[in-house]
């Protein structure tokens, strides 16, 4: 039987595919904003956006069984990043050693999402398997940005309409998961391998590799009684708030390995959101920015893949070709903050 979750049905298992990709030029990334797949992300991000409105990492939400199983995943590979420390190399960045610990990633993926899936749902395993690997960054490259992150989300979105994650699960889909999980292990990840930022290079972008805390983050902090965006300039604010907060969390992150340079310097956009008066507007705003300068530009979305359940509606017959091209997910790069925030 189908059910059905966000108006788009969970297929057959007979139906489950090794997702491709799909999008090629501006015409398909018209075609993608007008889709099912894009609704149903969306509106994936934006259902857990509510869920976390003006709450902290540290309060009380149901957290199912299944929501532990997937953190336990990434709690193992962030073990695997002790076992594997970083070489001694000349280059400062893109430390070579997290080739070794990508292979283990690819080698051991059918099996680590295998586990989380119940019997009937084992096809489905051909389809998730690829969002997973896509998800911690490039191995040729050694880096990481916003294209992956997108594919880690549109792997949660994928079990989420499978009915794995149920609807009380999306605080603790990111004030859990995502957040003392995926944003942990991408940090440990970025600092010991020395990833590299995906895309083009320079100070602008919300910080070299996210976007997704900074907005599921503000709405944490959403008529919250003591702080508001310009806290962020408050050292003991930082301090004491980082562990619940994932907006302050990630300032905190960005102040400690960019301590040499003046914070207004090294993240320009985030210091001029510090100016926007409530924490409503900067969580309205990044929604905006996130559709505009991720999901809309054909240099980081063109990396992104399609199967049964986030379907290339409008391009089946998209060349075979494409699927042999390497994939390099970028971060999105916006100039500036006016038109969204």
């Amino acid at each position: 039987t189908q059910s059905t979750w966000g108006g788009s049905p969970v297929m057959a298992s007979s139906t489950f595919r090794v997702p491709r990709r799909a999008i090629h030029s501006e015409a398909d990334v018209h075609a993608f904003k007008t889709s099912s797949a894009y609704k149903d992300l969306m509106d994936f991000i934006l259902e857990l956006n509510e869920s976390v409105k003006g709450q902290s990492a540290a309060s009380e939400f149901p957290t199912s069984q299944f929501c532990k199983d997937v953190f336990a995943v990434l709690h193992d590979l962030q073990e695997w990043v002790r076992e594997i420390p970083p070489l001694q190399q000349p280059m400062r960045f893109g430390n070579k050693a997290f080739r070794t610990w990508h292979h283990r990633l690819k080698e051991n993926a059918p099996q680590l999402v295998s586990k989380l899936l119940p019997d009937d749902l084992q096809p489905a395993v051909e389809e998730l398997v690829p969002y997973f690997v896509d998800s911690f960054g490039n191995s040729t490259r050694i880096d990481y940005g916003t294209g992956h992150e997108a594919n880690f989300v549109a792997f949660l979105c994928c079990l989420r309409k499978l009915n794995l994650f149920q609807t009380p699960d999306y605080p603790a889909i990111v004030l859990h998961v995502f957040f003392k999980g995926y944003l942990h292990l991408m940090r440990l990840l970025q600092t010991e391998y020395m990833l590299e930022p995906a895309g083009s290079h320079g100070v602008w972008g919300l910080d070299d590799y996210h976007f997704l805390p900074f907005l599921w983050g503000a709405s944490q902090l959403v008529q919250h009684p003591e702080l508001t965006p310009s806290s962020i300039h408050t050292p003991a604010v930082l301090a004491t708030y980082q562990a619940d907060f994932m907006y302050i969390s990630c300032i905190h992150f960005i102040r400690q390995v960019k301590s040499s340079s003046p914070f207004a310097e090294n993240s320009p956009i985030l210091n001029d959101i510090s100016g926007v008066p409530t924490w409503e507007k900067v969580n309205s705003g990044l929604i905006k920015m996130y559709q505009v300068e991720v999901l809309s530009k054909l240099p980081v979305i063109q990396h992104f893949l399609f199967g049964s359940l986030l379907s290339d509606t409008w391009s089946r017959a998209a060349s075979s070709s494409s699927t042999t091209a390497t994939s390099r997910p970028h971060s999105n790069r916006p100039s500036h903050t006016s038109s969204h925030i």
